[in-house]
């Protein structure tokens, strides 16, 4: 488990890193585990944003990348970083203390119909089959996955928030909640006026691993630039609000899970 311990992390992420990676508690659990990738993507982002090494100082709105493959990959590592932020979120309100490095504010962006779908799969539920649309909750991800993302003891809260709180961009933009939102949001106009209306703490989710969704008049450097636009107005936010990229793997390493800071 030494591995796995970050002098300078809370006690909150601590029993978190041990829920998930301790292999005392992993052989407890049955089903999904993290793979070797997703482990080491956790633990790189974790380490970067809230216990860097040396003296160098934390950036104001650091943008983390992370080489991971679409899908299930993905999936799970955004959960457990959500989990992370959300529970040491709370923490830090409960010591009256604040934690600026972290958020219960979460906004996933997706460029693509099909990955939006998938998204609402893993954080609402499938859709009920002729209930015009009505999601069933027990059939999401978060809820499948709980055993391996939220220690018992937490459980129900985690749960009870996403439950409340995920939803359509256009649902943040009708009404923000003071206490959270997860904003599920496509990669354009949208995802601008979700920034827009969501505190600057924010934690923004984006995934570049696909080619740009384009339209039957546009090319794919005009989608490239909505991309770029896209990270450039939530890196300049005023706020400490932080990026996590998902991008290509590097071509040397494969699907590595390989986190770098900008």
């Amino acid at each position: 488990m030494d591995k796995f311990i970050l002098p300078k992390s809370t006690n909150t992420t601590t029993l978190l890193l041990q829920w998930w990676f301790n292999p005392k508690e992993r052989q407890a659990c049955t089903g999904p585990d993290f793979n070797e990738h997703q482990r080491q993507a956790i633990l790189d982002v974790i380490t970067v944003h809230e216990a860097p090494e040396g003296t160098e100082p934390r950036p104001a709105r650091p943008v983390h990348e992370v080489a991971l493959t679409c899908g299930t990959d993905q999936i799970q590592v955004v959960l457990a970083l959500m989990v992370w932020q959300l529970l040491n979120y709370r923490a830090s309100k409960m010591a009256r203390l604040n934690d600026t490095r972290f958020t219960s504010h979460f906004l996933l962006v997706a460029h693509h119909a099909c990955v939006r779908s998938r998204l609402f799969e893993t954080l609402c539920g499938r859709v009920k089959v002729g209930d015009l649309g009505t999601r069933d909750f027990f059939t999401s991800d978060v809820v499948q996955l709980a055993p391996l993302l939220i220690p018992e003891t937490r459980r129900e809260e985690v749960l009870g928030f996403v439950r409340a709180h995920a939803g359509s961009g256009t649902r943040s933009l009708r009404q923000t909640q003071a206490d959270g939102i997860v904003a599920i949001t496509d990669g354009r106009v949208e995802a601008l006026e979700c920034l827009a209306r969501l505190p600057s703490d924010a934690m923004v989710f984006d995934d570049e691993t696909r080619s740009p969704y384009c339209t039957r008049n546009e090319d794919i450097t005009t989608g490239l630039a909505w991309r770029r636009h896209l990270r450039s107005v939530a890196s300049s936010r005023n706020g400490s609000g932080v990026q996590i990229v998902f991008t290509q793997s590097p071509p040397a390493t494969g699907a590595s899970g390989k986190v770098t800071k900008s």
